[in-house]
């Protein structure tokens, strides 16, 4: 009888041991969430190391310290993190996409891919994925259409990425469908009024239109914001050509030269054309 009732004193102690380390995990869990969220990664990552410490189980902690090392950068450390949560927690979507993010980062694109595909499964509807898959099809498979495709669905769920339109009016300018990409650029210009590559590509979208009096306006505010960006030079030059204003065309050209562009060479080729 005495034995029975060590044994049961024994268990309850450990019950009670573990039901506290499960607090304290939670505990420190949450405030590892709230740094997080205030932006403070670096602060956060010895809290939830240390939730799994007391709670090994614990996936959302594996999930939260794994993205903090993506978005420190530090992907290699991150990996094998998130890797664990997806084993604790198979139907994590959100830790399988931080995985999938971190192998891209680590140039394991066909790794990547297989994970963005498989969170589409487990979650159609999370629009985060199919930016980061659109811009590995954009990048790193040059494919624009299958991009194209993915950066119109997140869009259609309300995708709140500032870039978002910039990635679509990149696209159909690449499929050479410039009418279609000016509404596009139009709303990234407004929406990042400060982003010098909204405005070039833009510029580019409506020169392709013949449109040089506007183009001239975009690809100006461009180089503006960003001087010496030579895609945006070049097409200034090219705009001055068709403007038939031989002068500022050659200035262009000049700052091409100074810029060791490639677009010198073809800029001039242009101006040597003119009447």
């Amino acid at each position: 009888m005495c034995r029975k009732l060590f044994i049961l004193i024994i268990s309850l102690l450990g019950f009670m041991a573990a039901s506290a380390q499960a607090d304290k995990a939670e505990e420190n869990y949450q405030a590892g969430r709230q740094l997080r969220r205030d932006g403070k990664c670096t602060e956060a990552i010895p809290l939830f190391k240390k939730a799994i410490e007391q709670k090994p189980t614990l996936a959302a902690a594996h999930y939260e310290l794994g993205w903090c090392y993506n978005e420190l950068g530090q992907y290699n450390i991150a990996l094998p993190i998130l890797q664990q949560a997806v084993k604790l927690e198979p139907t994590g979507f959100r830790s399988l996409y931080e995985a999938g993010f971190a192998k891209y980062k680590l140039g394991r694109v066909e790794e990547a891919l297989v994970d963005f595909n498989q969170v589409i499964k487990l979650n159609a509807n999370y629009e985060k994925v199919y930016i980061a898959r659109g811009d590995l099809y954009k990048d790193a498979k040059k494919n624009t259409a299958a991009a194209l495709a993915d950066f119109l669905k997140a869009l259609s769920l309300d995708s709140t990425e500032k870039k978002i339109h910039y990635r679509i009016g990149w696209c159909y300018n690449d499929l050479g469908k410039f009418s279609d990409a000016v509404p596009y650029l139009q709303k990234a210009t407004s929406f990042e009024e400060q982003n010098y590559l909204s405005y070039s590509e833009l510029g580019f979208s409506l020169f392709s239109l013949n449109r040089f009096d506007e183009a001239m306006v975009h690809l100006t505010k461009a180089n503006t914001l960003k001087a010496g960006f030579e895609t945006t030079v070049y097409y200034m030059g090219l705009c001055q050509v068709k403007q038939n204003k031989k002068q500022d065309a050659v200035q262009k050209y000049n700052e091409l030269v100074q810029l060791n562009s490639n677009y010198a060479a073809l800029l001039l080729n242009e101006i040597k054309l003119m009447k």
